[in-house]
């Protein structure tokens, strides 16, 4: 099942929320600056939500992901952005960048760890000389052992009305699955949206393992989108920075 977000792409900004983001891209980018990237592209950008705060803060940033309809919104709001409809595994580029990043769990919406290596081949080859990879992932240990079977309800303010969403979460196979029921009331209009995704529950030692045969050094890993020290017990994050050697 594709993972295209297409039946929420225009309340996905409000559900995941633009603020958090925008306090994320702030530690991308002293990471970025630390290693004096100029250049960034961002593999399943969807939006924007970190493909526009990045760019404030002064990147050359283009955008890849394989939504038309993630990309629509994106593209609304900068018409002059350059935006890539394409699958992160088989993208072709004729250009090079400092940096490739690759975040909120985007590689592993990919359906096997074949494909994720075959990303990872494609992000070296249009990585410059001692570029940077950053790679955003969950800590599926964690997230199995707190949240499985787990069901929550939130309700958003929307423009003349309300959407309420039932978040529901569980381990399928070697799969962790996250399932989204919407319910949209706009004055006297209801609608309503499933969206069902797949994230596969990836081996920490083998990402590391193909990373390292790829050419990719692993500099650090973080524990949460702001930094800090990854542990395998707390942390709900591993933010992996990679070097191109």
């Amino acid at each position: 099942m594709e993972n295209d977000f297409s039946g929420s792409a225009q309340y996905y900004d409000i559900i995941l929320g633009k603020d958090n983001f925008r306090k994320h891209a702030q530690f991308v980018s002293k990471l970025l600056k630390k290693y004096k990237v100029k250049s960034v592209l961002e593999l399943g950008c969807g939006s924007g939500l970190y493909l526009f705060p990045l760019k404030k803060l002064g990147f050359k940033i283009d955008g890849l992901d394989i939504s038309k309809e993630m990309l629509y919104l994106a593209r609304k709001q900068d018409k002059k952005i350059k935006l890539y409809q394409e699958d992160m595994s088989k993208f072709k580029i004729n250009k090079k960048y400092d940096s490739i990043i690759c975040l909120n769990s985007s590689l592993v919406l990919l359906p096997n760890f074949k494909l994720i290596e075959k990303t990872l081949r494609n992000c070296y080859k249009h990585l410059n000389k001692n570029g940077i990879l950053l790679l955003d992932l969950p800590n599926h240990y964690k997230e199995i052992k707190e949240s499985n079977f787990s069901q929550e309800k939130e309700t958003y303010k929307i423009k003349n009305g309300t959407l309420e969403v039932i978040f529901r979460d569980y381990k399928k196979n070697n799969k962790w699955v996250s399932e989204w029921f919407g319910f949209v009331k706009q004055k006297n209009n209801f609608s309503n949206f499933h969206e069902y995704y797949e994230e596969l529950i990836y081996s920490p030692k083998e990402l590391e393992k193909s990373l390292k045969n790829l050419g990719f050094k692993v500099l650090n890993v973080f524990g949460s989108r702001r930094g800090g020290t990854f542990d395998k017990n707390k942390s709900y994050r591993r933010f992996y920075v990679c070097q191109k050697f």
